[in-house]
């Protein structure tokens, strides 16, 4: 009788755990929502704060980034430093570029949020294209590292770790995919319709 849990071991630094409760008694006044529509009421949440999520991924790829510009000015190869690459230019480019496009699509979603508009859309969007481009930045920066960046002695490793999980949880890519077609398909959202 009570709760329990236990730890789930994943392949990123954080710690989910299950939740385990059997029994549990729980006042009047501390049930959120309606009694039996705990489920419901958890989907509205997670759909209304996916914006949340890849206004994270952008943190994470603006840091990486700037980690891969600084050691590209430094890193020398042929007699010059690689930032002279054209190959690295673009990678770098490419990187900057799907940064700031999630962050106007983040930006976007939480403006509908504070003017108390449906956000679902917009963040499904926003979810779909941040986790997307923080996997590339992140794959585009251990490149510019090469073997250096596929080691721990760097923490690009551990970021591709972490940003893979940004495609599952709250929606995996997929399911936001499915999302937005539906709300297209279905006439709820119109091509153009910014706001």
């Amino acid at each position: 009788m009570g709760w329990t849990s236990s730890y789930i071991h994943t392949m990123g630094d954080w710690g989910p755990a299950s939740l385990y409760f059997e029994n549990v008694r729980v006042p009047a006044k501390n049930i959120l929502g309606e009694l039996n529509k705990g489920f419901n009421l958890g989907m509205q949440w997670i759909g209304a704060g996916r914006w949340r999520i890849p206004a994270g991924a952008i943190g994470t790829a603006e840091r990486a980034l700037q980690m891969a510009i600084d050691y590209a000015k430094q890193r020398i190869s042929m007699g010059k430093p690689i930032a002279e690459y054209q190959a690295i230019q673009w990678m770098i480019a490419d990187s900057h570029v799907e940064i700031e496009a999630t962050r106007w699509l983040v930006l976007h979603a939480a403006w509908l949020a504070e003017n108390g508009k449906d956000t679902r859309h917009a963040s499904s969007i926003a979810k779909l294209h941040g986790a997307t481009m923080a996997n590339h930045v992140i794959d585009r920066v251990l490149q510019i590292h090469g073997g250096m960046g596929y080691t721990k002695e760097l923490p690009i490793e551990r970021w591709y770790r972490l940003v893979r999980l940004y495609r599952i949880f709250e929606g995996t890519d997929e399911i936001q995919r499915y999302i937005i077609s539906r709300n297209l398909l279905k006439g709820h959202v119109k091509l153009g319709e910014a706001l």
